[in-house]
């Protein structure tokens, strides 16, 4: 097979995983009133079903560079692959107790999609392509968020939220049995001899030593925060402080989504183009800070395309960041390391996503407005640049 049909291969198979875990990880939300009501639980405790899922994969993800070493990238993927399936077949089951199952299943399903992925896409890339190419992956995010919001609701009106879950699992093993045959080659590195009890943290301790990802790490707990903070409250926000309707409100959650898919690609290329991940992690943290400032300045006489434009800056940079993030990634860690720096890294994101929106909520409860506390944004996403900065020292660079 040519290195482009094997790159294209590698590409597929990483970015339906990616796009299944995501999708798994929001079904539950996406159906969250009348789950609830099947448990006797009010819909709001959704917000404690994500955050099961988030600590469990930023714990697994420690240990996934371990994993992806002894396994392979590819077998990792299909054991992720199977525990998303899995936890949504579990998720069926009567009982909140299922649910908590499933959620800590799917968040170890979580946790190995990055570092499997970022493992196999980089002995198949080189520094011309990697920012677009790991932006393409990463595209998998809203796609399966865009999957959940769609296709997931749909099938639980027409045929029962629990066949909405259970619909995933056959794709999802189809996905596994697809990724058998190239397998051996793809995992050909691996080194089962190595460790994963208490020695599987060591590979995350040797790439800790990198100066570049630990200033990556600061900058993905930065930017994960925004980002989320931004998903979860942007439709509230444009109902309670814009006097949109919820179809509106929903048209701007879509916008900010599509934005971050473009975004996506679109700082992939650059960052190709420039060979400066971290200057366009600068700049997405700059153009992230200036929506945020934007966002605390609207009213309900805005204009709405002076909004949707808003809204457009801000799913680019504060959704469009990953692919270089972990393009960068790669640039400052050694190869046998990229499976633990990887998993480093997405620890950091997933810690910020689980310390921004309730730190959100207690802003929001002093300033009494979204709008305000969109405008506390423009910290973190500052923070994240700066950090960005930190990756060009000549000490931080892995060529």
């Amino acid at each position: 097979m040519s290195a482009r049909r094997e790159l294209g291969a590698v590409l597929t198979a990483t970015l339906t995983t990616q796009i299944l875990v995501s999708w798994s990880v929001l079904a539950l939300a996406a159906m969250a009133p009348v789950v609830a009501e099947s448990v006797g639980l009010p819909a709001i405790v959704i917000g404690y079903q994500i955050a099961i899922v988030y600590a469990v994969g930023a714990g697994v993800s420690l240990l996934a560079g371990s994993l992806v070493t002894r396994f392979g990238g590819a077998r990792v993927s299909q054991i992720a692959l199977a525990a998303c399936g899995a936890g949504c077949l579990v998720a069926t089951f009567p009982g909140a107790p299922a649910i908590v199952i499933a959620s800590i299943v799917i968040g170890a399903a979580h946790g190995m999609t990055n570092p499997s992925a970022a493992h196999l896409l980089a002995r198949h890339t080189h520094k011309g392509n990697r920012g677009l190419i790991f932006s393409i992956k990463q595209t998998g995010v809203p796609l399966g968020g865009i999957a959940a919001g769609i296709i997931t609701p749909a099938i639980a009106v027409a045929f029962g939220w629990q066949v909405a879950l259970i619909a995933i699992v056959p794709v999802a093993l189809v996905a596994v049995a697809l990724l058998a045959p190239p397998r051996p080659a793809w995992d050909a590195d691996r080194k089962p001899g190595t460790s994963l009890g208490i020695g599987a943290l060591r590979g995350a301790g040797e790439a800790w030593q990198l100066p570049g990802l630990r200033w990556l790490c600061l900058c993905a707990f930065c930017f994960g925060g925004v980002q989320l903070c931004l998903m979860t409250f942007i439709v509230t926000f444009a109902v309670f402080d814009l006097g949109m309707s919820l179809v509106e409100a929903g048209m701007l959650l879509a916008v900010v989504q599509v934005s971050g898919v473009i975004g996506r690609v679109g700082w992939g290329v650059i960052a190709d183009r420039l060979q400066r991940n971290g200057g366009v992690l600068v700049a997405i943290g700059l153009i992230s800070a200036g929506a945020a400032v934007g966002f605390a300045l609207v009213t309900t006489q805005t204009p709405p395309f002076v909004i949707y434009v808003l809204a457009v800056l801000f799913g680019a940079s504060a959704v469009g960041w990953n692919g270089v993030f972990v393009s960068e990634i790669v640039r400052v860690s050694p190869p046998g390391l990229i499976g633990a720096a990887s998993g480093l890294g997405t620890f950091g994101a997933f810690a910020g996503v689980l310390f921004a929106p309730p730190a959100f909520v207690q802003i929001h409860a002093l300033t009494g407005s979204y709008s305000l506390t969109y405008g506390f944004l423009i910290i973190p996403s500052l923070i994240g640049a700066l950090a960005a900065l930190g990756t060009a020292r000549p000490e931080a660079l892995w060529r």
